[in-house]
């Protein structure tokens, strides 16, 4: 009877050392700025990623935040963040926060990035007439 429960017992550490964490996809969040006046590029356009502003003239189209595991880095949210970009028509996104964190609200890695549009005019509103009314 010993020896069946050290079987037993030998057998749940085998399993508990098995045992794999469950990664989910990150997940990623886009809140339009202003229109960029362009149709969305394919999921996986070749979307530049910046680190800091870019030196010419340019518009932020759209907040671009990704969330990922625990576990994760840059490497596994930042891909989910740039697809997200290429709705927007976006010519590139610039990274404004990159890190792992914990806190009350949000724990994971965590990006927060900005799809810009090169240019300062917003295409959209260039066509805009306006009527004088007397």
């Amino acid at each position: 009877m010993r020896t069946a429960i050290i079987i037993i017992i030998g057998l749940a550490i085998a399993a508990a050392g098995c045992a794999h964490i469950i990664s989910l996809p990150p997940q990623v969040w886009l809140t339009e700025v202003e229109p960029s006046g362009r149709a969305a590029k394919p999921p996986d356009c070749d979307m530049p990623v910046l680190r800091h502003e870019p030196l010419r003239d340019y518009r932020k189209v759209a907040i671009v935040e990704g969330l990922g595991n625990v576990y994760g880095s840059e490497a596994d949210v930042l891909p989910a963040v740039q697809r997200k970009a290429c709705e927007t028509g976006a010519d590139a996104i610039v990274v404004l926060t990159s890190r792992a964190q914990t806190s009350e609200a949000t724990t994971g890695y965590y990006i927060n990035s900005v799809a810009i549009i090169y240019g300062k005019e917003n295409p959209a509103a260039a066509g805009t007439a306006y009527k004088i009314l007397r």
